[in-house]
């Protein structure tokens, strides 16, 4: 696990997991590189590649802790991102190759999110974001998660978000919560 930490570089800044977030971005919307590579599907390549630039930038961009995961060679292959915000951990992933997927990346990264949303105090809610695809959701509900269009109405984000380390007991009111959120973001 690496925290994103305030005034430094995220660590997930790197040109590696750039590449892993262009590749699933790709694979996503092109249906594969091979596509690409072959000369099929241009215009949706550059659609993709738009997508990962926004996907990256954000990614890197906001708090949360990230959890990698390397090959054999120490390369990247995939990682996930995680934040805590209120009563809820979303989680969002980005597979470089259909090496992770054979790993059980995937699996492992939800079995771990799941594990620390149930270790930790006043987590109620796990958010494992869009699925992106009928499969995905499908294969989502086979391991017991429920598939909601409204999930604001069933994970609750309000409230701060939350930075290893923190005493939660600052924000017990929600008028001291809003304030304490507000100091730590000037200080950051």
């Amino acid at each position: 696990t690496k925290a994103i930490e305030g005034g430094k570089s995220a660590p997930h800044s790197s040109l590696a997991h750039f590449k892993c977030v262009v590749e699933h971005e790709v694979r996503l919307i092109t249906g594969g590189m091979d596509d690409y590579y072959n000369g099929d599907n241009v215009e949706m390549f550059f659609s993709a590649l738009s997508e990962a630039v926004s996907r990256y930038i954000g990614t890197t961009r906001m708090t949360g802790d990230i959890q990698e995961y390397k090959n054999e060679n120490g390369e990247v292959i995939a990682f996930a991102h995680e934040v805590r915000k209120g009563k809820t951990i979303r989680g969002q992933w980005f597979y470089c190759t259909d090496e992770a997927s054979t790993k059980y990346v995937w699996f492992h990264s939800v079995q771990e999110l799941v594990r620390r949303a149930i270790d930790a105090e006043g987590v109620d809610t796990v958010d494992l974001g869009p699925s992106g695809s009928d499969a995905f959701s499908e294969l989502k509900a086979r391991y017991g998660f429920k598939s909601v269009d409204d999930w604001p109405a069933v994970a609750d984000y309000t409230g701060p978000f939350y930075y290893e380390g923190e005493d939660l007991s600052d924000f017990e009111d929600e008028e001291g919560g809003n304030l304490m959120d507000l100091l730590r973001r000037l200080g950051r």
